[in-house]
């Protein structure tokens, strides 16, 4: 297979530059793997940390505890939110609305809402964007509505902050898969402007030599110096991932140079 043939290119220094007539379509593969090694630490930590917190719903809860009177009858428990009847209650706080026991089947998407339906809760953003959490999966508890209408002071604030994080923690599926895409395609991206740039600044090199690299060779052969430090920066990412991209482009660089260096002159001269 290519790929194993690549990385065998990659560890070969002193033969690398006989090997940029491969098909750009294989080494861009390639490209995207060795990036795929290089992020997988900081997806690891986002599958672990849950994605980014929406915080918003849980700060707001905190900036200012609501002084609802949610209806005694509702509950949420065993994945659900149960009530007695059919009734919908809205609330209103820090420009967000409220729904509790939604009945209807669809939603407006230009409002700034949160509608709590039997099993599922739907957030809507104003902006024509929406997120749906299943099963309440952030309620590992059961919480009464009378108990958060009962409580009062410090209480009544911690309480509400607790409701407020289960909330938000009812969408981490479509958070953490969020949170995974943005993540990798901008780690995808950066690389690949570091290869661009990079590329151009290897045509430096090229002053003094009768033959040298076109820039797309150069491109070929600065993906063929990512495997070692993608491989490292992987290792590195596992004790400290914030530190995994910044090793990665450091080490590419020390390593491209040196190579450079070392074996350039051998092969363009």
């Amino acid at each position: 297979m290519f790929l194993v043939r690549f990385l065998q290119y990659s560890l070969q220094y002193s033969k690398v530059f006989t090997h940029v007539n491969e098909k750009m379509w294989k080494i861009v593969i390639y490209f995207l793997i060795l990036c795929m090694i290089n992020v997988f630490p900081l997806n690891f930590l986002i599958v672990k940390e849950q994605g980014w917190r929406l915080n918003f719903i849980a700060e707001s809860f905190t900036l200012e505890t609501p002084d609802w009177v949610l209806p005694e009858t509702c509950g949420i428990t065993a994945s659900k939110l149960v009530c007695s009847d059919d009734t919908e209650y809205t609330y209103e706080h820090q420009d967000i609305v409220y729904i509790f026991n939604y009945q209807g089947t669809d939603y407006d998407l230009s409002k700034k809402q949160v509608l709590f339906k039997e099993t599922t809760i739907i957030y809507t953003n104003g902006e024509n964007a929406s997120m749906v959490g299943y099963d309440y999966k952030g309620f590992n508890y059961s919480q009464s509505f009378l108990e958060l209408n009962l409580s009062e002071g410090v209480d009544r604030a911690l309480l509400y902050e607790q409701f407020g994080q289960s909330i938000e923690s009812s969408f981490s599926p479509y958070i953490v898969l969020y949170t995974l895409l943005v993540n990798t395609i901008t780690s995808i991206a950066l690389n690949a402007l570091f290869l661009v740039i990079l590329s151009l600044v290897l045509q430096l090199f090229r002053f003094g030599y009768t033959k040298f690299f076109t820039y797309v060779d150069s491109l070929k052969f600065l993906v063929y110096m990512m495997a070692v430090p993608a491989i490292l920066s992987f290792v590195v990412g596992i004790f400290e991932p914030a530190f995994s991209p910044v090793f990665f482009q450091l080490g590419m660089g020390i390593i491209t140079m040196i190579v450079m260096l070392r074996y350039g002159k051998k092969y363009f001269a």
